[in-house]
């Protein structure tokens, strides 16, 4: 076996694991989640993607030459609010930045809209930072970049000595007017780092470098309260690794879509939050681009969320402007929106009202689903499933963990059946039903709420949940295709294994139109030359980087800005811009806002401003061929192996529904509907109406009956 690539996917029930070897060899695995440590969950996963190669976890470690993460591990502390207590350095006369939030808008910002119904029971996010530990200095600088007050170094001394004594481990830096010149933020920093050695320090000239003073702080805060609890797990993981024999790069997601080092994952760990549904994202992004699908909803229903982004002619959405329980940061993020419904939601009947209840509380890995035998006694949506008829106990993780159907029918019909009046099949099926319902109600805001037709998307099908559902809701929704990719429910894995190294940089620099080119090409190449040795030290050589360019614009004396990218083929040295490509921009601009906010919108006469000047670095990993395979006859009949009743979606409860066993389908086998077909990781439920074919990279590929095709 040659050098391999390992990607790992930790989510809230299960961790996931795709290994691609040198010769294209994919192993898949997968295994419960293991918290606190995670590790034994790693190497569950590891096993058993080391088997399915005909290897061992240690053969594989050893042979490893970059060890690909994604974690939650960032979002965990926010949510369980246990972050490190950290002290904020801020100008003085602005301590209170962090409690104001944007006023009016942070009283109800990422509220739901029941919530925002019921104002008297709600009220802003809990600051990130004690009122204790924040101190401001006498310091200044204006908004030009002039200096009208330098910092005095023995007040940052006595400012330090308070915070220490408070009890603070972590320390943030936010001045105004930094992004513009650091010099005061600078000065600080060199005196946290000379009084007090080692303490995680972050200032907001370098992460946050933008307008904006709440989100400067706020990003600011975020990084410092999460900087010593990513510290440590990322340090543990990596000593894990040495004492299992990986020497490989350890390489970390981050929230925008591309890979870090560990040491830059850990000195800026607010890029990770939220960065678990991303590998999903890039993965399907990556399998469009092989199978020829460049507009995809990317949907991955597993253990606890239901995520949903899209590609849109290759092109993956980025949100420019970042919230994580209802905290704002200033970093961009692909554009993935979550659902607190998936096979861990737990299942009640509201003893007020009488109606089912679905979420978005999780039974996790443990105690589980009750099927899970874990201890689980409330019933979940794999319960339903199970009851339904889909689950195949000997395929299970690869037939490694047990199901219990019998205690979960018992549970389900005692705890929801009965209180609804109902047996467990017509229960099961109702709330299946409800379930696709509120997976459309998302899918539909995504798409056709957003602008676009469903008709030109393919739904890419990922999760351990989604081929139970996603089939369904596909139809419904009048897609295309629906694609089960190979590697299902390790897809982000899969996305992870496939990613490259990326980091952005921005400048803001505000400057109105007609701006002078000179001075935007000067702006570039500054960041541009800063980025690229960076990739240069990390052992990229030119022709595996690429630089993509973009602008924050904004009619003048407005707010809000769009981010328009310069339209040139990325590369490690793109050409300087013209006039005419800084014009091209400008239309782009005006097109931009008028595709967002309508035709009669933009108001060109009230000028343009273009505000901060944003590089993206790529440093492409290389990967192996996955070449397809050719494909062979259609006839699947072999590999049904067993029928059994079942509940299809459109066409009820039937009682001979053939089972096939994904192991001896082939590329080019055809499955019609209704059936249900189990892979080592994943359940696929095709619809009476549709039919199904694997394609030559082994994706299970879902049409409607009369569009069949390969």
């Amino acid at each position: 076996m040659t050098d391999c690539i390992v990607g790992i996917d930790i989510g809230g029930t299960c961790t996931d694991c795709v290994v691609i070897d040198g010769e294209g060899r994919i192993g898949l695995g997968k295994a419960f989640t293991t918290p606190p440590g995670f590790f034994e969950g790693i190497r569950g996963a590891l096993s058993m993607s080391a088997a399915a190669l005909g290897t061992s976890v240690a053969d594989v470690l050893a042979r490893t030459s970059l060890f690909l993460h994604s974690t939650t591990v960032a979002e965990n502390a926010v949510v369980d609010g246990a972050l490190a207590p950290a002290g904020l350095l801020t100008t003085r006369g602005f301590e209170d930045t962090l409690f104001a939030t944007r006023g009016g808008y942070g009283r109800w910002s990422g509220l739901t809209d029941d919530e925002k119904r019921n104002p008297i029971e709600t009220d802003k996010p809990r600051p990130l930072v004690d009122r204790r530990l924040i101190r401001g200095l006498d310091e200044r600088i204006d908004a030009r970049g002039k200096v009208h007050k330098a910092v005095d170094p023995g007040e940052i001394d006595a400012a330090l000595q308070a915070l220490r004594a408070e009890g603070a481990t972590a320390i943030g830096v936010c001045l105004l007017w930094s992004f513009v010149n650091p010099a005061n933020e600078e000065t600080v920093l060199r005196h946290v780092r000379q009084l007090w050695p080692g303490v995680f320090v972050t200032a907001s000239h370098e992460i946050a470098p933008m307008l904006g003073e709440y989100e400067r702080t706020s990003t600011v805060a975020l990084n410092v309260s999460l900087g010593p609890v990513v510290s440590t797990y990322l340090s543990k993981l990596e000593q894990w690794l040495r004492d299992s024999g990986c020497r490989g790069a350890l390489l970390i997601m981050q929230a925008h879509g591309g890979l870090a080092s560990a040491a830059a994952a850990a000195a800026r760990p607010v890029s990770l939050l939220e960065s678990g549904p991303v590998g999903g994202l890039i993965g399907s992004k990556t399998l469009g681009e092989r199978i020829g699908e460049p507009n995809i909803i990317a949907a991955d229903m597993g253990g606890t969320t239901f995520k949903v982004g899209t590609v849109q002619e290759g092109l993956l959405d980025y949100q420019r402007e970042s919230m994580v329980l209802r905290y704002h940061y200033a970093l961009p993020k692909l554009d993935v929106v979550s659902l607190g419904l998936a096979g861990g939601s737990i299942v009640s009947v509201d003893a007020a009202t009488g109606e089912p209840r679905l979420g978005p509380r999780s039974a996790g890995a443990y105690p589980g689903p009750i099927c899970y035998d874990h201890g689980g006694t409330d019933p979940t949506l794999t319960d339903i499933d199970a009851v339904l008829g889909y689950l195949n106990g000997a395929f299970f993780l690869d037939g490694t963990a047990a199901l219990d159907v019998k205690s979960a029918r018992e549970a389900f019909t005692s705890k929801v059946a009965r209180p609804l009046g109902m047996d467990a099949e017509t229960a099961a099926a109702a709330i299946y039903r409800f379930t696709n319902s509120r997976i459309y109600d998302l899918l539909h805001k995504t798409t056709v709420q957003r602008g676009l037709d469903p008709r030109r998307f393919a739904l890419f099908s990922t999760g351990g949940t989604a081929g139970m559902h996603l089939p369904a809701v596909g139809r419904r929704l009048g897609v295309r295709a629906i694609v089960v990719p190979h590697s299902a429910s390790v897809h982000g894995a899969f996305g992870i294994a496939t990613s490259d190294v990326v980091h952005d940089e921005l400048v803001t620099q505000p400057m109105h139109a007609p701006a002078d080119v000179r001075e935007v090409n000067a702006i570039f190449a500054r960041v541009s030359g800063r980025l690229i040795e960076q990739l240069r030290s990390a052992g990229f050589s030119e022709d595996q980087m690429a630089l993509a360019r973009s602008i924050d614009m904004r009619y003048r004396r407005q707010v809000h800005l769009l981010t328009v990218p310069v339209t040139q083929t990325p590369s490690a040295a793109p050409a300087p811009l013209s006039d005419a490509d800084l014009a091209q921009v400008m239309e782009s601009f005006g097109t931009y806002y008028r595709r967002r906010y309508g035709p009669e919108s933009a108001f060109g006469d009230s000028g343009v401003e273009l505000v901060t000047f944003r590089v993206r670095a790529t440093g492409r990993v290389a990967k192996p061929d996955l070449a397809p395979a050719p494909l062979g006859p259609a006839d699947a009949a072999r590999a049904i192996l067993e029928r059994r009743r079942m509940f299809i979606e459109d066409a009820g409860w039937l009682d001979e529904v053939p089972g096939y066993d994904f192991r001896a389908l082939q590329p080019g086998n055809a499955v019609p509907g209704p059936a249900v077909i189990w892979t080592p990781i994943t359940t696929v439920v095709v619809q009476a109406a549709q039919a199904a074919v694997i394609d030559g990279h082994r994706n299970i590929v879902i049409r409607s009956a009369e569009k069949r095709a390969p």
